[in-house]
């Protein structure tokens, strides 16, 4: 099974919610939000069948705004979802998780956001 995290204020496009299972959902107050970013946040924590990850993170990676980005994992992997690019890597793979860090930081994510778990 694949588990992750989005935020409803990262979408430019929402219809790709229809492509998952939402589990949570639930409203965070953000007190170091970028500029950029509101100051209320829509978590959605979701579920969806592993072999729809690679399908699931490229509608993910389409319908993101810039300077956000979506993290999953299944048993195995784990995927870092940028708009218009996507790092799937074998967990615990410190070099493909500093490349996606890195990749975050150079759209203005801030580093304290780049803080996805495995």
């Amino acid at each position: 099974m694949m588990h992750g995290l989005l935020l409803l204020e990262s979408l430019a496009d929402t219809r790709v919610v229809d492509l998952i299972h939402v589990t949570r959902r639930e409203t965070w107050q953000v007190k170091n939000a970028a500029p950029y970013q509101p100051s209320v946040w829509t978590a959605i924590s979701f579920e969806a069948e592993t072999a729809q990850g690679d399908v699931i993170a490229s509608a993910f990676s389409r319908a993101l705004k810039p300077a956000w980005y979506i993290n999953a994992s299944t048993e195995m992997h784990v995927y870092v979802v940028f708009p218009n690019r996507v790092f799937k890597y074998l967990k615990g793979d410190i070099i493909q998780r500093q490349a996606a860090k890195a990749h975050g930081l150079s759209l203005g994510i801030p580093d304290h956001q780049l803080d996805w778990g495995e």
